[in-house]
């Protein structure tokens, strides 16, 4: 439950406004909830303001609107500066609502940031004013550096201290709580192919399914059966099973976002909708790589496993440098470091969080305010819907084999694309990253007990300059690469009768690598028992190594022997030990 505080506007006086911050300090100190703080001259509908106030993974966070002639910049959906009657903001890019909500975890960080900003303002330190309560909170939670989470308002109507405030009051209720929860349940950074096609089709399926109450993760099982249905579809391998597993792969992607739909609108969140969401589109999406290649040698007899193969290893590699990119993109571009609220400017005097790259992140912005460029842009980055589409349209109108053939072409071409904007970005940064980054790769390393001895040579300090190099984001992606490319290596290159055991170990560590990736996002680390009893990428590479050089037969029992053990270990016992440990998170 969050506590809402609704503070004083500025037509009080600063007396009263620094009494309105003090307010809210204590409240900060004593709170074990999160605490909201909402302008006291704001008009809005609750049911717009349950964007951050309902949602239990929103953290602390802010809500705002685009304006290029506002008070607010935002960087990677990150606030990262917030302006006042006293502090300014360079290159401003939205406006702050009037609404935030500081997570429990901040509440002593951002208290004492607020109880500096009311004795600066009570020592007349920050100008005349007049100064808005509300306002100076939120200069506060950035000054602290505190992540801050931009949240944008939803296109309803919503007033600051409007002159007719009875007039205001009707317009707001005139968008109905059930428009608001529509327009809430739409996604910001969907792909193009989502964008205008899936999300039209989803929206009469998620009205459906609020009016039957169907809860999110009811919609994410079906959308995984009717996915589990294409992947049988395609292994059938004749041209209208193709067509029918196209049709229920698209059916698939349209559900699945009826699910994420649901549960923003209802504001129905949960630690296992957010695994299980996650997982299955893996699931599905590997699955159905290994239908069409079924499908292709039942009927035809063509050997499509390579394709299927490496697509696997791309599609890998390429989602764990997306992850861990994007994330220390956000904690060096986005994030400040600790600042006094007494100074005016808004420049970073540490360095660490991106501020040399403005120019580059200036360039990216006015690039994409052109529509098309903006929207060609997410479609070369081959997201899912992209994807799926790609093998719906080639296994219907082509078969199977162009199904993967043009997949995997635009898939090398997507991640050709992406790294060299990546590699280009990175070398605009200096110094080390933020802390949080760095361990969220280290998270990721999956080391064990072999490489755990090699590493004892290097200092602690060592290993966390090396995680915090500009270049370590795609440290973790090159060792998925490394594990299954000397698998994919070995099935094609030397043992081809074992391509379809090697494609299932693969699937298996590929669905472990990212168990390990979700945890590092939610903060935590595998647990080192899991990890070891896997062996660790490197244990696991080494035993394949050795298999190999016994023959076929060694190398084909190993892999039968690893896709057993391995589903046993890594799928059912870290599924179980990770949702049973109470931290899995959105």
């Amino acid at each position: 439950m969050t506590a809402v505080i609704r503070a004083a506007d500025s037509a009080v006086g600063n007396d009263a406004t620094c009494t309105a911050l003090r307010e809210v300090a204590e409240q900060l100190a004593v709170a074990t909830t999160a605490v909201a703080v909402v302008a006291d001259d704001l008009v809005i509908a609750d049911a717009a303001l349950a964007q951050i106030t309902a949602d239990p993974f929103a953290g602390t966070s802010m809500l705002v609107r685009p304006a290029r002639d506002g008070d607010t910049r935002v960087r990677h959906h990150v606030v990262n500066s917030v302006g006042s009657s006293f502090h300014a903001v360079t290159t401003p890019d939205h406006v702050f609502v009037g609404a935030l909500v500081i997570a429990p975890k901040d509440a002593e960080v951002v208290g004492r940031s607020i109880t500096a900003t009311a004795d600066a303002l009570g020592a007349g330190e920050l100008g005349a004013g007049p100064h808005d309560a509300t306002q100076l909170v939120a200069v506060a939670i950035i000054r602290s550096g505190t992540l801050c989470r931009a949240v944008e308002l939803v296109d309803v109507p919503w007033f600051r201290g409007p002159a007719d405030r009875a007039a205001a009051l009707v317009e707001v209720g005139a968008c109905s709580d059930e428009r608001i929860a529509q327009l809430q349940a739409n996604r910001m950074d969907d792909g193009f192919y989502s964008t205008f096609v899936v999300r039209r089709l989803s929206k009469p399926l998620t009205r459906l399914a609020l009016r039957l109450r169907m809860s999110p993760n009811t919609v994410t099982l079906i959308s995984f059966a009717v996915g589990l249905a294409a992947a049988g579809a395609f292994a059938m391998g004749e041209r209208w099973a193709l067509v029918i597993g196209a049709v229920l792969l698209q059916l698939s992607l349209v559900i699945d976002c009826v699910d994420g739909e649901v549960a923003r609108a209802t504001r129905r969140f949960s630690a296992l909708g957010a695994w299980l969401d996650a997982s299955t589109d893996r699931v599905k999406e590997y699955l159905a790589y290994a239908g069409l290649a079924i499908g292709a040698a039942a009927v035809s007899g063509v050997n499509i496993w390579p394709l299927a193969i490496i697509m696997l290893v791309l599609q890998t590699t390429r989602h764990m440098t997306d992850y861990d990119f994007s994330r220390v993109q956000r904690s060096r571009e986005a994030r400040v470091t600790p600042r006094p609220v007494t100074d005016a400017d808004d420049a970073d005097a540490g360095g660490t969080a991106g501020w040399s790259v403005q120019s580059a992140v200036d360039l990216s912005s006015r690039v994409n305010r052109r529509s098309g460029v903006r929207w060609a842009k997410r479609a070369i980055h081959m997201p899912i819907g992209e994807r799926w589409l790609v093998i719906s349209l080639g296994a219907a109108l082509l078969g199977a084999t162009w199904a993967l053939g043009l997949l995997l072409g635009l898939g090398i071409v997507a991640l050709a694309y992406v790294t060299a904007g990546r590699v280009l970005r990175t070398l605009t940064w200096s110094g080390p990253a933020p802390a949080d980054a760095g361990l969220l790769l280290a998270r990721q390393s999956d080391a064990g007990p072999i490489a755990a001895l090699l590493a004892r040579g290097m200092s602690t300090a060592g290993w966390q300059q090396f995680w915090a190099a500009p270049a370590a984001w795609a440290v973790p992606a090159a060792l998925r690469f490394i594990e299954l490319g000397i698998v994919a290596l070995l099935a094609l290159a030397f043992f081809p009768s074992a391509m379809v055991l090697a494609f299932w170990w693969m699937a298996i560590i590929a669905f472990h690598h990212y168990d390990v990736l979700y945890r590092a996002i939610a903060g935590v680390a595998t647990p080192r028992w899991l990890v070891w009893s896997g062996l660790g990428w490197d244990g696991r590479t080494i035993l394949i190594l050795i298999a190999a050089a016994g023959g076929i037969a060694v190398f084909s029992g190993m892999l039968l022997a690893g896709v057993v053990v391995w589903s046993l270990l890594l799928i059912v016992v870290a599924s179980i030990q990770w949702l049973a440990s109470g931290q899995v998170e959105s």
